[in-house]
């Protein structure tokens, strides 16, 4: 069972900012979101999540992968009602019960294998460049089936401010649609759910952010959905070390409403 919120969360987000088609990405927008002032720019972000219920005494201090996970996001910068925000177009994770926790949260998550390549200080000492400093390359990418579906690498060069990702966090807070079918028989005719809504974030602290060239590309097989987002100019790549406490969900949204 998981505990209930908050959760303590705290990663290395990689996020790679990117060009592609306007239209495949307005098309990916549900109303009310409208597209962005830069309609042909995107958002991957990707990280490892240290996890921890707010609850003492929670089992995930002793078993954490009930509770820490690996996830790659695309999102779409938009505009609710005339203010920013960003939809979380789509997700993957490498954790069975992250499935279904996100379809609550409404990040809709698919299942994935998820690996990067390892770094360590002591590295330095072999002649490697791979310590984790600046100047090193750092790859990762998600797989689904056997199939390559998500690669990017950054190679941070550069220490900048929060004040530098306005571009980014200016987007923020993520948003996301929720949709649970209506599975009845006889059926009663609309969803049991479908809305959109925004994760509660308090406490939120950022680390030492850098910069630096990045590519990202999406696999061909397997991958139908993102290839009409195929990236046609990759803007820059950013490692954001941060740290908040989710306390749960806001309905920005309710169709069923309408």
């Amino acid at each position: 069972m998981t505990a209930p919120m908050p959760w303590r969360f705290a990663g290395d987000l990689y996020v790679v900012h990117f060009k592609t088609d306007p239209t495949a990405l307005s098309a990916l927008l549900p109303a009310p979101l409208t597209p962005a002032d830069k309609p042909d720019e995107a958002f991957m972000w990707s990280t490892h999540f240290s996890v921890y219920p707010d609850e003492d005494g929670a089992e995930s201090w002793i078993n954490p992968a009930r509770s820490h996970y690996n996830v790659v996001v695309i999102g779409v910068p938009c505009k609710l009602n005339g203010k920013n925000t960003m939809l979380s177009a789509f997700q993957w994770c490498d954790k069975d019960w992250l499935v279904i926790m996100s379809w609550f949260l409404g990040a809709c998550s698919k299942l994935a294998d998820i690996d990067e390549s390892k770094t360590h200080p002591l590295m330095a000492g072999t002649g490697s460049p791979q310590t984790g400093a600046l100047g090193t390359h750092i790859s990762r990418w998600a797989s689904r089936n056997g199939q390559r579906i998500v690669s990017f690498s950054i190679t941070p060069d550069e220490v900048i401010g929060i004040e530098d990702l306005n571009f980014y966090t200016s987007n923020l807070p993520l948003t996301c649609e929720r949709h649970f079918p209506d599975v009845h028989y006889p059926p009663r005719g609309d969803p049991d759910v479908h809305d959109l809504c925004q994760m509660v974030m308090e406490g939120v602290e950022f680390g030492e952010i850098r910069k630096g060239p990045a590519t990202l590309s999406f696999g061909d097989d397997d991958n139908e959905e993102l290839l009409p987002i195929q990236p046609t100019e990759v803007l820059g790549g950013y490692v954001l070390p941060m740290g908040f406490k989710l306390m749960g969900i806001n309905v920005i949204h309710d169709y069923l409403a309408d």
